[in-house]
């Protein structure tokens, strides 16, 4: 499967469709070289890399059902609604933890996409090109407005889905010749102005690179899924997609563990499929 690149998409809760597929992938050996991840899509892609099946799964689920992660209240106290470290700290090394050893002797590439708030562009972090490689998870999953930015060395970032929603562009770049894209809204979504535009532009009044992306993203996110169809139309990338939508911060346990179910047995059933994609 020499260059080809697997690459995933954000999108907070949804990504608990992109788990059910990478469990489903881990389950019928489809390895990639390359990944490639964005936001819960970066976050998602390190437990793949380390083969830790159904992680994603219940670490997401028990996440979204606790209060030291999530807590609309916080607002009161100017304090984020969502605890980051919450995920990082508690979950990856304690609770759940994540394999590190397996991760750093991982022979696949893997980057994960922030945003640089000075200039309002995307930046790509590679493991074992960086120390800490976990700051930069938790700078990609820096969604705005709703978690705290985070420092890597002297500069500032947030959620690399700001500026590269679905960052094909730089796999290819890299020198892969197939994409394998795992998407987090069904066929024929459009994405509008988001919601958060009005707080963001307020809370990030001093960078305005950064607000002027954020005004632009939902334009770049269709022009990048039409340039995905048309790429997918020549048999170069290949998408996975669900079929229903759910929130970003969903609390719903029932909507959760269906969207998971979806994805996995979505793969599972065009595993083959995906295989010859991947082989051609």
């Amino acid at each position: 499967m020499k260059n080809n690149a697997l690459i995933l998409e954000g999108g907070g809760m949804r990504g608990i469709f992109t788990s059910g597929v990478l469990d489903a992938f881990l389950e019928k050996e489809i390895h990639l070289p390359y990944v490639i991840g964005v936001s819960m899509g970066a976050y998602t892609g390190a437990s793949y890399i380390t083969n830790q099946k159904c992680r994603n799964k219940e670490v997401l689920i028990e996440c979204m059902l606790s209060d030291d992660f999530f807590d609309i209240k916080r607002v009161f106290t100017n304090e984020c609604i969502l605890h980051s470290d919450f995920v990082f700290v508690m979950m990856n090394k304690f609770k759940n933890p994540f394999d590190y050893c397996a991760f750093n002797r991982s022979t696949k590439r893997f980057l994960a996409v922030a945003t640089n708030i000075e200039t309002g562009r995307p930046e790509y972090f590679e493991k074992n090109k960086i120390n800490c490689f976990e700051k930069t998870l938790k700078a990609s999953c820096a969604y705005p407005g709703l978690t705290d930015i985070v420092k890597i060395s002297d500069k500032y970032y947030i959620d690399g889905g700001v500026s590269d929603p679905i960052p094909y562009k730089k796999a290819l770049l890299d020198g892969n010749k197939k994409l394998l894209v795992v998407l987090t809204h069904p066929k024929g979504h459009i994405e509008r102005s988001p919601w958060y535009l009005n707080v963001s532009s307020v809370v990030y009044k001093e960078y305005p690179n950064l607000v002027e992306i954020l005004k632009k993203r939902h334009e770049k996110y269709n022009k990048t899924l039409e340039e995905l169809e048309k790429l997918e139309e020549k048999g170069v990338a290949y998408l996975i997609r669900p079929d229903t939508d759910i929130s970003i911060l969903t609390r719903d346990f029932e909507k959760l563990n269906k969207s998971y179910r979806e994805g996995y047995e979505k793969t599972i059933k065009k595993a083959q499929e995906i295989q010859l994609f991947l082989n051609r």
